[in-house]
């Protein structure tokens, strides 16, 4: 959850500042300046591209980082039945924001960086449930000062396939998530004090199935991260997959020195569905293996995962590779 003091937001700000310029062509109008003058969407699957640069800083939301001033494009929506959306900004050029309003401009959905496009800083929702008969509004916005080229695209959500727990895997036990969620469970560093899951050596290959998901936290959206504990008592080349009904995040972590120093060891996101796999030797101490969402919106909770490890206890030697600090909390939080 990103309520531990391991997430630090200046130090993650000042990351996407460094590696991000801002800017773009200008000149294009293709959005409305603000919701009264938005520009209708008429059906969905729904394609446009514009540039923000000309327009006016109408709107903010914090999704976490507040203050932005960046200029904003709005669309608005009014779907006849109910639908679920998800809004993608991930071949845009900038370092982008999306948020949806409803028509009493209460926030839906809001997403600042999705782990997508050229930075890894542009954003997708997702997720989004828009209830039939309302109007809602979709702005284009920017982080901090940043605007540019932008490419939006909006279709309906499809559920990745179902995944099936195969026979004899062992369940992760944690209660589904839910708003303003506590995880006294498997959190790890996010959690106060750190919880881990513990999981025992064996000769065979261990599988897991857990669930995982997104939800609101003090008026935030945040998400359940798991944490799998390996002590390993003996040199040993381990490999670890997941798969996920979600866009996954998988992290593994030396430990060995607890919360205030963790070393990344290997890390990957793969789309939902697909299958993320890490082979790393492995010297004797305490390592952790991090599941969660990409994002911090977009999955219901109770979404399913299957991880397996395989080799606990093997031999080799050991490769751990130095990951600057900041970047590290910036990936867990």
């Amino acid at each position: 959850q990103n309520t531990s003091a391991i997430f630090d937001i200046d130090e993650v700000a000042a990351e996407k500042d460094a590696l991000t310029n801002g800017g773009g062509t200008g000149g294009l109008f293709v959005g409305g300046d603000t919701i009264e003058d938005a520009f209708p969407i008429s059906g969905i699957p729904f394609y446009d591209t514009g540039n923000t640069c000309e327009y006016n800083n109408d709107y903010d939301e914090a999704c976490p980082y507040s203050g932005g001033t960046a200029p904003d494009v709005v669309y608005s929506y009014a779907p006849v039945g109910d639908i679920v959306l998800t809004i993608d900004l991930c071949a845009s050029l900038y370092d982008t924001k999306v948020y949806v309003y409803d028509d009493g401009l209460a926030v839906l959905a809001c997403n600042d960086d999705a782990g997508c496009g050229v930075s890894g800083f542009q954003s997708k929702i997702a997720y989004v449930l828009l209830p039939g008969g309302g109007t809602y509004y979709i702005v284009v916005d920017g982080y901090g000062t940043d605007c540019g080229d932008y490419d939006l695209v909006i279709t309906e959500w499809e559920p990745c396939a179902v995944l099936t727990c195969p026979e004899g895997a062992m369940l992760e036990g944690e209660p589904d998530c839910y708003d303003d969620y506590d995880d006294v469970y498997n959190g790890g560093c996010n959690s106060s004090p750190e919880v881990f899951q513990t999981i025992d050596p064996s000769c065979d290959m261990i599988t897991i199935c857990g669930t995982s998901g997104t939800f609101m936290a003090g008026g935030s959206s945040t998400r359940d991260t798991d944490w799998f504990e390996l002590n390993v008592e003996e040199e040993s080349q381990i490999e670890v997959c997941c798969t996920a009904e979600f866009q996954l995040q998988l992290i593994v972590l030396d430990g060995s020195a607890g919360c205030d120093e963790v070393t990344e060891i290997d890390y990957a996101r793969v789309q939902c569905g697909d299958t993320a796999c890490m082979t790393h030797f492995f010297m004797p101490g305490t390592y952790w293996i991090w599941v969660g969402p990409a994002a911090f919106e977009g999955y219901p909770c109770g979404a399913d995962y299957i991880l397996t490890i395989e080799g606990y206890n093997g031999t080799g030697a050991s490769v751990v590779e130095s990951t600057q600090w900041s970047t590290i909390k910036s990936l867990f939080r």
